[in-house]
């Protein structure tokens, strides 16, 4: 029998201290049996303590890391901003396309939750025609251009290697990774608007930007974490489907990798992505 522990990248220990079913503890010793036969209340812990774990690791890498330092104390040079946002675009918009793939991927599972199903086409509905269409294309242009890049730079030329890495890990996930892995990696949205909440308040504070210039991560700083016009935030939204793969077994893994390595990665990318900007300022 496969040990789901492993899978889902936790240790019996881990899931001891974690994971509760009213006042019953998991037994370790029959950890696969219980895992296969998850509660909600067991689910949503082992989501919660994922999400914290990710969490923490971002803090490390990205929050603390001395990209996002620097650009809070107003130090960052603007080449190495630069550089940054210009392959930080392709791979916004290029996700935002994947998003829209995996819909249809995954849809039977959308049509089995069916209550999940308004907030999650909402998501993708956004993405793509808010505030009116191509969506948030558009207002990733306008910092763009506030930072000094144009549309051709951003879009229209191929990111760097180090850039490109993180949208080639989402595409081998979207595209051949299961239900479970794919959702894995979405944990890491949710560290996104804390992220952008750091870079609007650096980019006006510093950087001689208005809240106009800086509506890319503006408008991301409440579209990942909470509710905003009426829409239920991504990172809640993540939340709430992991949970029920995890009710509902869905835990089958298609390319062997385990939950917190499909969301630990994410961070580990964009780390390198901050780390070759800071290297190599645009233009040089």
């Amino acid at each position: 029998m496969i040990d789901m522990a492993n899978l889902l990248g936790f240790n019996s220990k881990v899931i001891t201290l974690y994971i509760k079913a009213g006042s019953k503890l998991f037994n370790p010793d029959l950890l696969t049996y219980r895992l296969l036969l998850m509660e909600p209340t067991e689910a949503k812990a082992y989501v919660d303590h994922l999400y914290d774990e990710l969490h923490g690791h971002w803090e490390r890498r990205i929050s603390q890391g001395p990209f996002m330092t620097r650009l809070r104390e107003g130090h960052l040079p603007l080449p190495c901003l630069r550089r940054f946002f210009k392959d930080w675009g392709m791979f916004s918009i290029e996700v935002v396309a994947l998003n829209a793939v995996s819909y249809y991927v995954h849809l039977p599972f959308f049509v089995r939750n069916y209550d999940l199903l308004p907030a999650f086409t909402e998501k993708i509905a956004e993405e793509l025609i808010s505030p009116t269409p191509p969506g948030h294309t558009l207002i990733l242009l306008e910092t763009a251009e506030a930072l000094g890049l144009s549309r051709q730079e951003v879009l229209g030329e191929p990111a760097s290697a180090a850039g490109r890495a993180i949208s080639d890990y989402c595409r081998r996930i979207f595209q051949d990774g299961s239900i479970i892995e794919l959702w894995g990696l979405h944990v890491y949205e949710e560290t996104l608007g804390l992220w952008s909440k750091q870079w609007a308040e650096a980019l006006t504070s510093h950087y001689k930007m208005s809240k106009r210039q800086a509506i890319y991560f503006t408008a991301h700083a409440e579209a990942d974490l909470i509710q905003h016009d009426g829409r239920m935030g991504h990172g809640p939204l993540n939340r709430m489907i992991l949970q029920r793969i995890l009710e509902q077994d869905m835990t089958a893994s298609k390319l062997g990798y385990d939950l917190k390595y499909c969301a630990f990665t994410m961070v580990d990318l964009q780390s390198l992505m901050e780390n070759h900007a800071i290297e190599n300022p645009y233009p040089a």
